[in-house]
């Protein structure tokens, strides 16, 4: 009896169009699955950033325990290691003492990959104050589920800015968001967080009195 590798029929090799026909559908394949796991990717850093942000409002919320329900001013661009002013981070860093929580991955690296993230959410201490810088006062926040306290940074600030802010400029939603999907995350005064593509007039305001107040408007009320 021949072996078996000499009988008729017989084929102990791919041959090269088999072989073409495998890399295409692997490469198929491949292309299929490789943005399903970019947005999982997105999808994971997007929760570690609200995760971060929930750890940073606990640090607002025990400074405002500690200082009649106040919040660190925010001022115009400090360093981390400046004192007079000192930036907000740099204050409330005693209730959170990691500064990894200050920079969101995503972000940072659309960025100038700041280590600074988050802004301090001052429109409505400034409008209140009559257009002057001021402190967050959680006594003023009559819908705290709904005031934006902090956010990611979706906009051009120094890359050493260590005290970012709103007081004059929209930093949450001027721009279609680099990250997170297509979406940034939103810190509310209750500490809450969930991610948005774009303002929610239903769910959010900046407004310390009013709901559904956009950054504009804010003036009006």
């Amino acid at each position: 009896m021949r072996p078996l590798c000499m009988r008729r029929g017989y084929r102990s090799a791919f041959t090269l169009i088999e072989l073409l026909v495998v890399i295409a559908i692997i490469a198929i394949l491949a292309g299929m699955l490789l943005p399903s796991l970019a947005r999982s990717k997105e999808r994971a850093l997007t929760i570690q950033c609200a995760n971060q942000l929930r750890q940073l409002g606990l640090a607002m919320q025990m400074y405002g325990d500690d200082n009649k329900e106040m919040l660190p001013m925010a001022h115009e661009v400090v360093g981390w290691n400046d004192t007079e002013p000192m930036a907000w981070t740099r204050t409330l860093f005693p209730y959170f003492q990691n500064t990894n929580i200050l920079r969101c991955a995503s972000m940072s690296r659309h960025y100038e990959q700041s280590p600074y993230s988050y802004f301090m959410g001052s429109r409505g201490a400034y409008v209140a104050a009559g257009f002057k810088r001021a402190s967050v006062n959680f006594k003023h926040i009559k819908h705290p589920s709904a005031y934006i306290l902090s956010g990611d940074i979706n906009f051009w600030f120094s890359a050493d800015d260590a005290d970012p802010d709103n007081y004059t400029y929209e930093t949450l939603f001027p721009f279609p968001s680099p990250a997170h999907n297509g979406k940034v995350n939103v810190l509310f005064a209750d500490l809450h967080v969930k991610a948005y593509p774009k303002f929610n007039s239903n769910e959010m305001t900046y407004s310390y009195q009013n709901l559904g107040v956009n950054y504009d408007e804010v003036s009006r009320y």
